[in-house]
């Protein structure tokens, strides 16, 4: 499947599961990590979901810069991965450098989440020092 289907199919989705209230709140745009952003997106925003996204660790900075574009101190960032290699622990302490950073543990499934090796993470731009 090409990223344009992708994205038309995620598109289709907030039609069909949202309200039309709930669809104007949604975005849904092709984000190429590290690149500048396109006019369309216009942060910061109030949540950011990365669903997997530590997997190439040719990918870790660009994923931060673009993270660190799309928010503010006030943004939720909710990180979920699977710890795979070694290298990805080489992200989450990059990712601790620029963002306050603390694993959910109060999950009612933590326990079967942390057996296969999910973590799930909430991250928050740190205020720059004045």
């Amino acid at each position: 499947m090409t990223d344009m289907l992708f994205l038309d199919l995620m598109r289709e989705n907030v039609k069909n599961n949202l309200t039309p209230s709930e669809q104007s709140l949604i975005l849904v745009e092709e984000l190429t990590w590290g690149k500048p952003l396109k006019e369309t997106i216009t942060p910061p925003y109030d949540i950011i979901l990365a669903a997997d996204c530590v997997y190439l660790e040719a990918a870790f900075d660009p994923l931060i810069e673009t993270l660190l574009q799309l928010s503010s101190p006030e943004t939720q960032i909710i990180i979920t991965s699977k710890k795979r290699r070694k290298a990805d622990k080489r992200f989450f302490v990059k990712l601790r450098k620029v963002f306050d950073v603390v694993e959910v543990k109060d999950d009612p499934h933590y326990e079967e989440y942390n057996k296969q090796s999910i973590t799930i993470l909430y991250a928050r731009k740190k205020v720059a020092a004045s």
